[in-house]
């Protein structure tokens, strides 16, 4: 299998809205969240495409407007049956690369504490636990906000 990454182009829009729409958000919310990342973050919104060029994963990053040397990565998501294939690791990669090149020195991104093999998958990308936020995103979502430290090119 050939895994290749590359920016979101409209066209991906319905493959990606459904990758997005299968985890807990509400559709016409997931809708909405491609669309306009589609518009804000064209360098740092980036889709895993497989050997017939089908969205398989994506992932968006997002400089922090009032300090260009931080950043978030937002989402990223693979579908289940192309999961534990290297995907995540790519896009993971792909993304640091891209914010990394903006001058980016710090990217931060929240996980749930019972999200385990994405908790290792970050770890094995230089991320460590910054700190534990309980209600992150309401009652019983916890997050644990992770944070990785770029170095200079």
């Amino acid at each position: 299998m050939s895994i290749a990454i590359r920016s979101y182009r409209d066209e991906d829009f319905v493959a990606v809205a459904a990758l997005e729409e299968s985890g807990l958000h509400e559709p016409y919310r997931s809708a909405v969240f491609v669309r306009q990342m589609g518009e804000v973050c064209k360098e740092t919104f980036l889709v895993a495409v497989i050997d017939d060029g089908e969205p398989v994963g994506f992932t968006v990053g997002t400089r922090v407007q009032h300090n260009v040397r931080e950043a978030w990565i937002l989402r990223m998501g693979v579908r289940d049956d192309q999961r534990r294939k290297g995907i995540g690791s790519a896009l993971l990669k792909s993304v640091t690369g891209a914010l990394q090149a903006g001058h980016t020195r710090t990217i931060r991104l929240s996980v749930s504490p019972k999200n385990q093999p994405a908790i290792r998958l970050y770890e094995g990308h230089g991320f460590g636990q910054e700190k534990i936020i309980p209600a992150y995103f309401g009652r019983g979502e916890d997050r644990i906000i992770m944070k990785k430290t770029l170095t200079e090119n």
